[in-house]
C-alpha cells in the first residue's frame, strides 16, 4: 500500500473508527489513540482483502477489539463527558440531546445502535462484525430505540437501569 492508499482509506474510514472508539471509549483522547493503533495494525498485517465491505469490516472489528482490551487493561469506568467534538460527526437535526441519551446507553445497546444509524450497516454486517445472532442485534435495536424513546419523551436521562 502507497502512501496515497493509506491517506485514501483513512480519509474514507477515519471517522467512523473514530466515532466507534468514542462511542465505546467515551474519551477523545484514548478515541484518537485507538484511532491510530487501527491503522498501524492495518499497515502492519498487509492483509489482502476480498472486497472494501470485507475491509470496512476488518476495521470496525479491530477498532471494538483494541477498545475492549483498553477498557480491561486499564480497568476504567469513565465518566468524562463527550464534548461538543461529536457534532462534527453525527448528522441529527437534535443531536446534542440524542447523544447524550445513547451515551448513556448500554454499550451493547449504543454500539448496534450507532453501527446501524450512524454507520448505516445492515443487521446482517452488524451481526458478523460484533459475532452475533442477527436476532440479537434486531433484539438490542429495538431495546436501543424504546429506551430513548421512552427517555426523549420524559426529557431526562437515561437511569441506572439500563
Amino acid at each position: 500500500m502507497n502512501a496515497f492508499d493509506s491517506q485514501k482509506l483513512v480519509d474514507e474510514c477515519g471517522d467512523m473508527i473514530y466515532r466507534i472508539a468514542l462511542s465505546v471509549l467515551e474519551n477523545v483522547d484514548d478515541a484518537e489513540d485507538i484511532v491510530q493503533d487501527v491503522f498501524m495494525k492495518y499497515l502492519d498485517k498487509k492483509m489482502k482483502f476480498d472486497n472494501k465491505d470485507h475491509e470496512k469490516y476488518w476495521l470496525i472489528r479491530v477498532t471494538l477489539n483494541l477498545c475492549y482490551n483498553e477498557l480491561k487493561s486499564s480497568r476504567k469506568k469513565y465518566n468524562v463527558e463527550l464534548t461538543d467534538d461529536i457534532g462534527k460527526y453525527v448528522e441529527y437535526s437534535d443531536s446534542s440531546n440524542l447523544m447524550d441519551n445513547v451515551k448513556d446507553l448500554k454499550e451493547k445497546y449504543r454500539s448496534v445502535f450507532e453501527l446501524f444509524y450512524l454507520d448505516e450497516l445492515k443487521i446482517s454486517e452488524i451481526s458478523k462484525i460484533l459475532k452475533i445472532n442477527e436476532a440479537t442485534v434486531k433484539t438490542r435495536l429495538k431495546r436501543a430505540r424504546e429506551k430513548l424513546r421512552k427517555t426523549l419523551k420524559l426529557g431526562g436521562k437515561l437511569d441506572g437501569e439500563f
